[in-house]
């Protein structure tokens, strides 16, 4: 027999004997169904959960970084930056205090600041809040590089001196809010049926969707706010706040004049660095999950190596007679190898899966309390690497039954009592 046919043939008996050993697997895996399920489910856990960690808290802090309207830094009451840039940027938590008109003119003013809209807050129409700023806002800044609002035709933006309403795309989608329709603000950024305002405002426009927080609100006049029906007649030159551009290097010498030396104001910057800190507070959450997954994943492990030794306990003779008719010592014990590898993919496939309706569900809520939209979750290296390191999990597990099996001699398999 030539070299050329002796690979030939040598290559169909390897295939024949992989192809052997994978029927013996599945057959197993039917006859050992329920502990087959729970090893799946509890190594599918185990990765879905790590990705989950790992993944979500990456995209969440992208997500608010894209989210923040495009603003550098936010100036308000003398408090908490967290708190200024929750409130300003993503409409969470109450208003640290109100800034003088006159601290808005100083900042607009200063050489270092491109952009400056003053904004008012303290109203809601059926929870969502009521936020006041000035036309320009939506006229001149851009909400992403490249992109300024976008006003749904025939709607327009609302004119400064009039009791009107640009709606966000969420605001009126959920509400059903339209052109023409007309509603009462309420007192409070929590809806209380018997605070509402005597004042009616007019919707002339609806916001193009954003993926940001501004489709959660209602945009106003910002005289509309300081002036409202009920409202504190000396506040009638308050804002919150200012949403800031700035240039270059200015944001140090802003933070100086502000933070380290003021103490009237505030300024948040930057913003990125803001809300790293944020998400930094729940780093130990993230360590939690992960141990949680890996100690689930060490249970996966002892499940499939206790399935494994089911088998070889339940099928020793069936392995002796496979033996007796000239099945060799490898196909024996690839069959177990072979389940293992099975059990694992099936576990890798689930924690992609369980990693992908995780990410779905975070991120529809988080789109729907704040409105701040997520990228879809895509397999990428890490999700590779979660699987690889998934099925070097089973092979692990079936190294000792495999090894026993192939030490095993034909003698002690055909012992009822071995």
């Amino acid at each position: 027999m030539g070299p050329k046919r002796w690979r030939l043939e040598n290559s169909k008996g390897n295939m024949a004997a992989i192809s052997v050993s994978l029927r013996l697997a599945r057959r197993a895996l039917r006859q050992n169904l329920l502990s087959t399920l729970v090893a799946v489910f509890t190594v599918s856990l185990s990765g879905g959960l790590f990705l989950g960690a790992w993944k979500t808290k990456q995209s969440v802090k992208l997500a608010f970084a894209h989210s923040a309207g495009g603003f550098d830094a936010v100036l308000g009451a003398r408090g908490s930056q967290l708190q200024l840039v929750l409130n300003a940027l993503f409409h969470l938590e109450n208003s640290p205090g109100n800034l003088d008109w006159e601290q808005y003119e100083t900042i607009r003013s200063h050489p270092g600041v491109s952009e400056a809209y003053p904004f008012a807050l303290g109203d809601n129409y059926l929870g969502y809040r009521l936020v006041g700023s000035i036309p320009e806002l939506f006229l001149n800044h851009q909400w992403k590089s490249g992109e300024n609002y976008q006003v749904r035709s025939p709607g327009r933006i609302f004119s400064d001196s009039a009791k009107e309403a640009l709606v966000g795309a969420e605001v009126a989608r959920e509400l059903g809010l339209q052109l023409g329709d007309r509603f009462h603000p309420y007192h409070g950024l929590e809806y209380n049926p018997d605070r509402k305002h005597n004042d009616i405002y007019l919707v002339v426009g609806i916001l193009e969707p954003t993926g940001t927080p501004t489709d959660q609100v209602i945009w106003i006049p910002l005289r509309g706010v300081q002036t409202m029906e009920g409202h504190d007649p000396e506040e009638a030159n308050s804002i919150s706040g200012v949403l800031l551009n700035l240039k270059g290097s200015s944001g140090l010498a802003l933070d100086v004049k502000y933070n380290k030396q003021g103490d009237r104001a505030t300024l948040a910057w930057p913003v990125p660095a803001i809300l790293s800190s944020f998400f930094n507070r729940f780093a130990w959450l993230e360590r939690s999950v992960a141990a949680l997954a890996l100690l689930m994943a060490l249970v996966g492990g002892l499940i499939i190596l206790a399935t494994l030794r089911s088998t070889m306990h339940e099928r020793r003779r069936e392995f002796a007679v496979l033996r007796c008719m000239g099945a060799s010592r490898a196909v024996v014990t690839g069959s177990i190898l072979c389940q293992s590898i099975l059990l694992s993919a099936f576990g890798a496939l689930g924690s992609w899966i369980i990693y992908i309706l995780l990410s779905l569900a975070v991120s529809s809520l988080i789109h729907l309390q704040i409105g701040v939209g997520m990228n879809l979750p895509i397999l990428d290296g890490m999700a590779l690497l979660t699987g690889g390191g998934i099925l070097m999990l089973g092979l692990v597990s079936a190294w000792f039954p495999a090894r026993k099996l192939y030490r095993s001699s034909l003698q002690e398999s055909l012992n009822p009592h071995g």
